[in-house]
């Protein structure tokens, strides 16, 4: 036995060990794999073992100490979990043997949750669920699962989209106190706004989208001149309807955009005012917010000027129709309206024109339909080619919202779409692949607007064998809504916002709003940028959402079909394990694992692999086969053929 002076020693060893041991507190942030990691506030990051990271989970606050893990390496032992966010989830029931668990659907909550015998609510093996963290794996041991709601079997009609909608909860339907609101806007019609506008009904404007659409929120005309043209773009406006801080505003703000799915959308505003009462309906006095522009013979804007008006759609035409007539095919399009089609073409020209030697164009990607069947299953995929006419509305969209935003640039106010450009990380791989494959003597420099410009035109124009445009492409930062006007590097612009979709898009409808009170000399009313955030991560929630059904029902449709099947495919992005790439008749994307190719390297400048000669790279397009999919992740594994 230790005498009190050999225990009072060693209680001061072990005290002095715990002082000198460092800790830490920090958020874990969990991986692909089992391991994780721990970030501090300070920005240091810590190795988080598998058996670590089973006491806790994804979003964990955790105080952890840091110890020696052999060959100099750190990592954190978690010593207390300070709090959780890890709450509601959803997933998939497994039964194996005695055993009950949920599959998370979630990449990061990647481990099966235990429900016991009490919390099971009579689910069955396979079934899709809503669920909590009854009892968090910190310090019990693991984690535990009370199911909230049976949400439906995998085989079941419309499953992936309830099951989706449910797991994003995206809004759907409308309160009474939102219909009735309507209902009294819907009575009251729009003679009143319509007396206090400016009156541009004699001016032939008509609307060009997809034949079916009927929130249709943009009309134009072009008139010809003998140094350019006048350009007139009409946008619905139902910021004169809609009173701020109202339930109809208030539900507006909550959906932030309509949700496009394959077997229905979600819209934004009701019905009644997105494809009745605000819709650019052909024939029918409508409220419209009109932006005036002078474009020179160039495709330079030289002016714009912003009307409250009244006006007349002429015609409902679809892009397929005027798509026939600027290719001088046979379409159905009254004899009276050619001129100014071919006009608002020409228009359209000069602005393409302008950007691909001023600023830069997007690379053009089709887009796929899926064809649902009853059930809302997919049973056809069609590839959607961009034509004539997508291009003209494109470009008159994108001259609209620039001019726009610099419109309110010059007025120091309003709120922008700024895109920073390359990703600091990775400036000086870039700079140096602009160097190399132009063979320059010195370092170009593409910090400003206008040097990034430069630079990539000159990459897009060089004879290049990789794709310079695309490799910056994914080096980019992502584009942000912001009180502050920036630039946009990804599209070449001083500034830029959008205008245009007030019926489908929250903040164009807050921006009619702002433009209203600066026109009128009112106070002005800016969102915060707080509110910006929340409207940007609300549609970015609502395009994950729409992503993931579109991918659940490929997939689906992809395992149907013949098991030795091969695809063309083209490469769009490259690590240092995977490939991947995109089906060309149906979009589909998926991995190709490339951990196991010996003697093959990855490079991060060109984002490439390579051995010796041979080289896969961007856009490259393969050979594939299905090698496995699994459609409760969504996810699906190719192999080269």
């Amino acid at each position: 036995m230790l005498d009190k002076n050999a225990l009072t020693q060693l209680k001061s060893l072990k005290k002095e060990i715990h002082d000198s041991t460092p800790r830490h507190e920090g958020r874990v942030r969990a991986t692909a794999g089992r391991f994780g990691f721990v970030n501090t506030e300070d920005k240091q990051q810590f190795f988080l073992s598998p058996d670590e990271m089973e006491k806790v989970l994804p979003g964990d606050q955790v105080a952890f100490r840091v110890e020696a893990a052999g060959e100099g390496k750190q990592q954190a032992i978690v010593e207390k979990v300070l709090s959780s966010d890890v709450n509601g989830f959803f997933g998939t029931y497994v039964v194996r043997g005695k055993g009950h668990f949920i599959e998370p659907d979630d990449d990061l909550l990647n481990r099966w949750i235990f429900v016991p015998p009490a919390k099971r609510m009579k689910a069955q093996e396979g079934d899709l669920v809503r669920a909590h963290i009854s009892q968090h794996p910190y310090p019990n041991g693991r984690a535990q699962a009370h199911i909230d709601e049976i949400i439906g079997k995998p085989d079941e009609a419309h499953i992936e989209h309830d099951f989706i909608l449910a797991k994003y909860a995206i809004p759907s339907g409308f309160s009474d106190e939102v219909n009735q609101q309507v209902a009294e806007l819907v009575e009251k019609g729009l003679d009143e706004e319509l007396n206090n506008r400016t009156d541009l009904t004699h001016l032939p404007f008509v609307t060009i989208d997809s034949a079916g659409t009927r929130d249709i929120d943009d009309a134009l005309y072009a008139e010809a001149h003998s140094q350019g043209w006048s350009l007139w773009i009409a946008i619905a406006d139902p910021a004169a309807l809609i009173s701020a801080n109202s339930a109809l505003d208030k539900t507006a703000a909550l959906s932030a955009t309509s949700s496009y799915f394959p077997d229905r959308m979600l819209p934004m505003l009701p019905a009644e005012l997105s494809e009745q009462l605000c819709s650019l309906q052909e024939n029918e006095l409508r409220l419209a917010m009109v932006v005036e522009l002078k474009v020179a013979e160039d495709g330079s804007i030289e002016s714009t000027n912003i009307h409250n008006a009244k006006i007349r759609s002429q015609a409902k035409l679809s892009y397929t129709q005027v798509a026939q007539l600027i290719n001088g095919e046979d379409n159905e399009i009254p004899a009276e309206l050619h001129g100014h089609i071919i006009h608002l073409h020409n228009c359209s020209q000069a602005l393409s024109s302008f950007r691909e030697q001023n600023c830069l164009i997007m690379e053009e990607r089709p887009d796929y339909k899926i064809i649902t069947d009853e059930q809302g299953k997919a049973k056809e995929i069609v590839k959607l080619e961009r034509n004539q006419a997508h291009r003209l509305v494109e470009e008159c969209m994108l001259a609209c919202n620039r001019s726009i935003a610099s419109w309110l640039a010059e007025k120091e106010s309003g709120f922008f779409i700024n895109h920073n450009g390359v990703r600091t990380e990775r400036i000086g791989e870039v700079v140096a692949l602009i160097r190399e494959q132009l063979e320059l003597e010195r370092k170009p420099k593409i910090q400003t607007l206008a040097e990034f410009v430069e630079w990539v035109q000159k990459a897009e124009q060089s004879d290049s064998t990789l794709p310079l445009r695309t490799i910056i492409s994914r080096q980019l930062e992502r584009s942000n809504l912001s009180l502050e006007a920036g630039a946009h590097f990804g599209l070449g612009f001083e500034h830029y916002t959008t205008f245009s979709s007030p019926l489908r898009k929250y903040n164009d409808l807050l921006l009619h709003r702002l433009i209203k009170e600066l026109l009128n000399g009112e106070a002005l009313q800016l969102p915060t940028e707080e509110q910006l955030a929340d409207i940007q991560q609300r549609q970015t929630t609502s395009r994950n959402a729409a992503w993931q059904t579109e991918s659940w029902l490929k997939l689906n449709w992809l395992a149907q079909q013949e098991k030795d099947a091969q695809y063309d495919a083209s490469i769009v992005h490259m690590n240092s394990q995977n490939f991947t790439v995109r089906l060309e008749d149906s979009g589909i994307e998926g991995t190709i694992d490339r951990r196991k190719a010996k003697d093959w390297t990855f490079d991060t400048k060109t984002l490439s692999h390579y051995k010796g000669d041979e080289r896969f790279i961007l856009n490259q397009v393969v050979r594939v086969s299905v090698a496995e999919i699994k459609t409760g992740s969504r996810t699906v594994r190719f192999t080269l053929v």
